[in-house]
């Protein structure tokens, strides 16, 4: 009979198996972290899988309806948008707190690393969501072009017909070509400054901003330079329309100094450029990382719930 020598066998065969157990044991727990399971449940894996699905899908509404918010041309239109981005990104981040719920549960160090990054993600897509936003809805560099296009259009517009009348007035006038010279020199100087008013809504330096300013100041100075010497040269019956052109030329200066203050904010621009730039950057960051995280998930081994 050769029981001692089989019962040695298996005892070797025991011990080897017993060995390789250990050995496995510590290979998935130096993986997964101390004690953590190697499987998740189904129902887990799913409601998982769901979790990010709708996550990726609210965080590309979130930035579509924000860009749609920067791009609008009404203040109503602008708000809406933003109102709309916000509420994407308000689910988004529900989404992310029952995952994270799911994932505390289960442990794994994998999806708990993943967590980690789009945290951090994230946090800086809403801090730039916050300032998109708020310059978005703001939109000074459309209600600077508004301003420009029709109250500052306007009253260059009676500048020039005021000013026109003046020249009109003054046949035979021993000064004729010295009013027909200062009044064309001013209604010049007043459509510079007006002509300037679209280059400095969309430039972006500060520096240059104040280059097209000091020259606004300059044109002033020679508009204004020649009304006062129309003042002293034009006849009587060129004094009603003279005053008139002062007065619309007072009118224009005082809409290019609100044009001024709306454009040195920039906002539509800002949010724009943000928009495009890091905001970019960092939505792709966050796609990128729940699309690692989907596929980790799909590809977990299961176990059936208990």
């Amino acid at each position: 009979m050769q029981f001692p020598q089989s019962k040695g066998l298996i005892a070797v065969l025991w011990g080897v198996g017993f060995s390789m157990g250990i050995l496995f044991f510590f290979m998935i727990t130096k993986y997964y972290g101390p004690f953590v399971p190697m499987k998740d449940t189904y129902l887990n894996i799913v409601k998982k899988s769901e979790i990010l699905s709708q996550m990726r899908i609210n965080l590309l509404k979130s930035v579509e309806m924000e860009k749609n918010a920067v791009m609008a041309q009404t203040d109503v239109e602008s708000q809406e948008f933003a109102n709309q981005s916000l509420a994407a990104s308000t689910l988004v981040e529900q989404n992310f707190k029952l995952l994270r719920s799911l994932i505390d549960a289960t442990s794994l160090q994998d999806e708990e690393k993943l967590v980690s990054e789009f945290n951090t993600c994230w946090t800086e897509f809403r801090k730039l969501d916050q300032v998109i936003l708020e310059l978005a809805v703001q939109n000074t560099n459309l209600k600077a072009t508004g301003l420009s296009r029709e109250q500052a259009a306007d009253s260059m517009r009676r500048f020039e017909l005021a000013l026109e009348d003046v020249i009109r007035s003054n046949p035979g006038n021993p000064n004729e070509g010295r009013v027909a010279g200062a009044a064309w020199h001013a209604i010049t100087a007043g459509l510079q400054i007006f002509n300037l008013h679209s280059s400095h809504i969309a430039e972006i330096s500060d520096e240059k901003m104040a280059q097209i300013e000091t020259q606004m100041k300059v044109d002033e100075q020679e508009a204004s330079k020649s009304l006062d010497e129309l003042t002293g040269i034009v006849g009587k019956d060129s004094n009603d329309a003279l005053l008139q052109a002062k007065e619309a030329f007072s009118e224009f200066m005082e809409v290019t100094v609100k044009v001024i203050k709306l454009s040195r904010q920039n906002s539509n621009i800002k949010s724009l450029e943000l928009s495009l730039g890091r905001k970019r950057k960092v939505t792709a960051q966050c796609e990128e990382i729940l699309a690692t995280f989907q596929e980790a998930v799909h590809d977990r081994p299961f176990k059936a719930a208990k």
